[in-house]
């Protein structure tokens, strides 16, 4: 038996009956189904409630209009992303995700040219990014753009790769940790592996190509 959700195998046995035995063969492969299987899908339920961005609607919603407001990709809307980012944290000082989005405002700033104070930007953006990776071991958005962040004003090449490649592997369909991933092999001069992740990017998502298209990422 394999969980369509997720390919994993839950269970598999062999039994042995005479055709007159048919119902009480039945009994037992329901019990050795119910006795197998029911653990690994409680286990399953608790897995995925430990993956729940937060327990906070405020927080959640906060994070939401701050995602809003970030794709505008105008300087007043990045600026209330990032406040809506903090606020998101201030209600749940655990939400991963919304410390990596915080990161992540900071490096758009400084690809627009908006960053006014790179010293003090750069130290509260890798502090956020550190943040993200630290409390989103298992969150695959805190990952992505909280490595890259440390990348970007770190450049903590080993670090991007290394997170960025777990954001990956614990979502596999979240298309910009492919976006990310394609300008950390860049840097590392891995480029025929670049093209890959950029064009899985735009398989993934076709028409988030317009919202990081105008974003020409290079270091400072």
């Amino acid at each position: 038996m394999i969980d369509a959700g997720t390919g994993v195998h839950l269970w598999a046995d062999h039994f042995d009956g005479a055709p007159e035995d048919i119902f009480n063969l039945q009994d037992r492969v329901t019990t050795s189904v119910v006795g197998a299987v029911a653990p690994k899908l409680e286990q399953a339920e608790i897995e995925r409630a430990k993956h729940k961005p937060t327990e906070s609607l405020d927080a959640y919603d906060c994070y939401l209009r701050g995602l809003a407001n970030r794709y505008q990709r105008t300087r007043p809307a990045l600026n209330e992303a990032l406040s809506l980012f903090y606020r998101a944290i201030d209600l749940d000082p655990q939400f991963a995700a919304a410390y990596g989005q915080a990161s992540w405002c900071y490096v758009i700033r400084q690809v627009q040219g908006w960053m006014t104070d790179w010293d003090s930007d750069s130290a509260e953006a890798t502090r956020l990014a550190r943040k993200a990776v630290a409390l989103g071991k298992d969150d695959a958005v805190a990952l992505s753009v909280g490595s890259f962040a440390l990348t970007y004003f770190v450049r903590d090449f080993d670090a991007g790769i290394l997170f960025n490649d777990r954001a990956q592997q614990l979502n596999p369909h979240f298309a910009l940790a492919w976006y990310l991933s394609g300008w950390l092999r860049i840097y590392f001069g891995e480029h025929d592996l670049a093209i890959k992740h950029f064009a899985q990017f735009q398989r993934m998502s076709p028409l988030e190509e317009l919202r990081y298209s105008q974003v020409s990422v290079r270091f400072r």
